[in-house]
């Protein structure tokens, strides 16, 4: 699966759903309009009404207003659902009481999710989304919020953290993976603003058909005027369900064939099909409606359906059925295989001793795990590289699985706190001697005694896994960093510049540190920008930038940057000397090639490993330089699992 491809068909899904979104707005205002013309009448009661058929009976300007009236009312129970959520994920999290989970939990259920959305993320190349959990829902669902991979979080039910074993559990977590690396998922936020507006009338009829008092008057006159207000509220309550039925319909149209797409990514991440495909089964033994009255709106979102599908047609509903599902991956008869495993699996716990009802789907269904063939020479290495994006590996998350093993839990547990993720980040930039105590006074000066100590210890922990720990390390930290208020991550980055500024040089794995920083942690949620240009003509200037940096981190110069541009296929590049390389330049750059269609970033990226490996090596800090520049350009580069010369 391309990933820019599926970045392209998201945003014309986008237009599709705007699309579906104008059509059911246009019919209910034609519904809602016929009965404006009905309660015109009844409560006028005009004398043309036999002269003239029942349209005619109501003057013109009747229509205008009550169309005006309910295009505001669709506007603003849109617009204000999709303020609510200009966040991202942890706005999604908020409004349904989900908690944020800590990085320091000690419960064991709640860490080893943990570990599973920390490898997964390693694995795809993007920050560790933040992961909440709604403790009171114990059935079996979860689902991605967000609207770029770097902001991403997960929610899951109280009953999938129990109730799932850990492969089942990775499976789960890599379908909400395929969710926030093909686009899907910032695509699902805002069909939630979306769909809140047309469902509104629902709920203003059900309001008034319960709420509608009148004060004063003659009880008759009362009695007619609540009559007549809980019919009108029946007519908005029944014209809200036009509403549902639409948002059904749209989420259906949207967002079903992607479950099927996510399920086989799933496999194709964790080489495990039996644990999607158990996941998928307890869901369907075990359910997955969730009790919360945000559950409708953000159905076409979850791994299993939160609500009981009222619309006996399948063309309304926003979920494929689950025998499907759980066939597509395992084939047929997998159902019956899977369900007399979990029963003797179920017996076996409980005739244990001591030992909890938990099910474990144990011997897989399928026994190849083979790993893909490496990549071999420098042309396969860059091959795969870009085809690696967004679109990570088993291999990947094997390399993941055992960089976090590496880690010292000294910096594992750190991470977990703002004060620890701040001395892990420092302890990345820690130099020897003399510019180690300047660098700590700098760090002191801001944080207290505290960070500074931790920093240095930290550091000497990280010694042993050189300069390939810089990354991961980074990637659990920023988490955390974060959630700082913005006065206290502009302070933070400050201090970062001051400390890499220490020895009055920047090396190029500093530059890497400091671009990531800036772009991850200083960056607030929100939407991400809108297509710009749709030519890499338009940003060749800004595309020699980046060129010229990477020809210079090598030893390719000239040679290295002309096999870029030639890759790029855009004229007019000149090589910048390392002088005109600075910090601004490089990151506004960068700003405006995140501008360029996703159909047409690949071609810039094909460029920049051009030039990378125009020697027909990859050094440890050009990868990480084109893991920079990816994740700037919102498309996310798996760890590059070779290079061609390692440098500490």
């Amino acid at each position: 699966m391309d990933f820019f491809e599926q970045q392209h068909r998201a945003r014309s899904r986008t237009w599709l759903m705007l699309l579906l979104f104008v059509l059911a707005v246009a019919a209910i205002v034609a519904v809602l309009n016929l009965v404006g013309v009905a309660v015109y009448i009844w409560i006028f009661d005009p004398p043309i009404l036999y002269e003239r058929n029942l349209l005619q009976a109501v003057p013109r300007h009747v229509y205008g207003w009550s169309t005006a009236v309910i295009l505001g009312v669709i506007a603003w129970g849109t617009g204000r659902r999709l303020y609510q959520l200009s966040g991202g994920g942890v706005a999604v999290a908020d409004m349904i009481g989900a908690r944020h989970m800590k990085r320091d939990t000690g419960e064991p259920a709640e860490r080893r999710l943990l570990n599973v959305v920390e490898e997964m993320a390693l694995a795809s190349g993007i920050t560790v989304p933040l992961v909440f959990v709604m403790d009171d829902q114990h059935t079996i669902n979860a689902f991605a919020a967000g609207y770029s991979p770097n902001e991403a979080t997960v929610i899951v039910t109280r009953g999938a953290l129990e109730q799932l074993n850990r492969d089942e559990l990775q499976g789960v977590v890599a379908h909400e993976f395929s969710h926030i690396l093909n686009g899907d998922m910032r695509l699902n936020v805002t069909l939630v603003g979306v769909i809140a507006g047309i469902v509104l009338f629902g709920s203003l009829g059900a309001a008034m058909m319960t709420g509608g008092r009148s004060e004063g008057g003659s009880e008759n006159a009362r009695a007619r005027f609540d009559i007549r207000v809980f019919f009108i509220g029946l007519a908005l309550w029944i014209i809200g369900s036009i509403g549902v039925f639409a948002g059904r319909l749209i989420k259906a149209v949207i967002a079903r064939q992607r479950e099927f797409l996510a399920d086989a990514s799933a496999v194709q991440f964790t080489r495990n099909p039996d644990g999607i495909g158990g996941a998928l089964f307890k869901i369907a033994r075990r359910g997955s409606t969730i009790a919360q009255r945000h559950a409708e709106e953000l159905s076409h979102m979850c791994i299993g359906a939160p609500v009981n599908d009222y619309f006996e047609f399948a063309l309304f509903h926003d979920h494929p059925p689950l025998d499907e599902r759980i066939e597509r991956l395992l084939g047929p008869g997998a159902k019956r295989l899977l369900r007399e495993r979990m029963e003797r699996a179920e017996a076996a716990a409980l005739s244990a001793r001591g030992s909890p009802v938990v099910s474990e789907l144990v011997s897989p269904l399928y026994a190849d795990r083979s790993a893909p063939p490496a990549a071999s020479g420098a042309p396969g290495l860059a091959r795969s590289m870009v085809e690696s994006i967004g679109n990570p590996s088993s291999a990947h998350l094997d390399h993941a699985r055992g960089m976090l093993d590496a880690i010292p839990a000294e910096i594992r547990s750190a991470v977990g706190s703002e004060k620890g993720a701040e001395a892990a980040l420092f302890a990345l930039l820690l130099g020897e001697g003399e510019l180690r105590k300047a660098q700590l006074a700098l760090i002191g000066g801001r944080s207290g005694a505290e960070v500074p100590a931790q920093s240095a210890r930290l550091a000497d922990a990280l010694k042993p896994l050189g300069a390939r720990a810089r990354l991961p390390v980074l990637q659990l930290a920023i988490p955390t960093l974060k959630r700082l208020p913005g006065p206290e991550r502009d302070a933070l980055l400050e201090t970062i510049k001051a400390v890499i500024e220490a020895d009055r040089k920047i090396t190029l794995g500093e530059f890497v540190l400091l671009t990531l920083c800036r772009s991850q942690i200083q960056k607030e949620p929100g939407r991400p920008p809108a297509v710009k240009y749709r030519s890499v003509d338009a940003v060749a200037t800004e595309a020699a930038v980046l060129l010229s940096l990477l020809a210079h981190s090598g030893k390719g110069g000239m040679a290295a940057f002309d096999k870029g541009m030639a890759a790029l296929g855009a004229a007019g590049g000149v090589l910048r000397s390392p002088s005109e390389l600075n910090i601004g330049t490089v990151e506004s750059a960068l700003n405006e090639l995140n501008l360029l269609a996703p159909l047409k970033k690949p071609l810039f990226i094909k460029a920049c490993v051009a030039t990378a490996m125009a020697d027909d090596k990859l050094t440890l800090a050009e990868a990480e330089l084109l893991r920079a520049i990816c994740a700037s350009l919102d498309s996310p580069l798996p760890p590059i699992l070779e290079t061609t010369e390692a440098v500490a």
